[in-house]
């Protein structure tokens, strides 16, 4: 009689989920070699907890909690069910996940991608920190974006949002996006024209930079100030269009 070696079972499983795991890097490996300026944030989303959905010759499909990010031609209205919003690569896919009702908005933008090293602050007149629960209700009160609500605001206080000081009072403020894309930039009116976004993005940038996550963002295509703002920055814009769809 022969007696086989029995492997603890949640050992397999972590061996299986290890290897699983390693063949979903390889599938969204391929798309960044193929296009690294346009197909890299899929490795930054993944680094976040998303899973993949979907990979095959026409595209992937990547989901965490209610965001999708999908490139290629892939459209299954399916894959994009129980989603809040969706960024996805091409027109095509636009189109159809706008015909069938799958969402009903839109909107264009560029892709900026930060290659670059540490950006140093030489600014003395502004006072850059991280914010706190405490500045929740400024933020809540200037950030002029449908999805400010407490709990999304708290959300990325927790994860992290920095905020610009000029004698005392707050500026302005950035911080990163769910998905992990640089945003949730504000500045007040009155101190607008004085180099505090420069200052404010920088100081995400470097955060980015610091924990190993890929400094990037998404500009609408019309936003021509924030589009100057990111090319003054040093980043890299992909020339063809992605497309927000909620």
């Amino acid at each position: 009689m022969v007696h086989q070696s029995r492997v603890p079972t949640n050992r397999l499983w972590k061996q299986a989920n290890h290897a699983l795991e390693g063949i979903r890097m390889t599938e969204i490996s391929r798309w960044v070699q193929e296009n690294p300026l346009r197909y890299r944030f899929l490795q930054d989303f993944q680094k976040l907890g998303a899973s993949v959905l979907y990979s095959a010759a026409d595209g992937i499909v990547l989901k965490r909690r209610r965001l999708v990010y999908a490139a290629g031609t892939v459209s299954d209205p399916a894959l994009f069910s129980d989603t809040f919003a969706a960024l996805v690569c091409e027109p095509s896919v636009r189109d159809a996940l706008l015909g069938d009702g799958t969402f009903r908005e839109c909107f264009d933008c560029y892709q900026a991608v930060y290659t670059n090293g540490p950006i140093p602050q030489e600014r003395t007149d502004i006072q850059l920190r991280q914010l706190t629960l405490d500045d929740m209700p400024f933020v809540l009160q200037n950030y002029h974006h449908p999805g400010a609500n407490p709990e999304h605001i708290s959300a990325r206080i927790a994860e992290f949002m920095i905020g610009a000081f000029v004698d005392g009072n707050c500026a302005g403020f950035a911080g990163v996006h769910e998905e992990g894309a640089i945003g949730l930039l504000e500045v007040v009116p009155e101190y607008r024209r004085r180099g505090i976004a420069e200052a404010l993005e920088s100081q995400v940038i470097n955060w980015c930079l610091q924990n190993d996550r890929l400094p990037y963002c998404h500009v609408l295509t019309d936003n021509t100030a924030s589009l100057a703002l990111q090319q003054k920055l040093g980043f890299t814009l992909d020339p063809k269009p992605l497309y927000w769809l909620s």
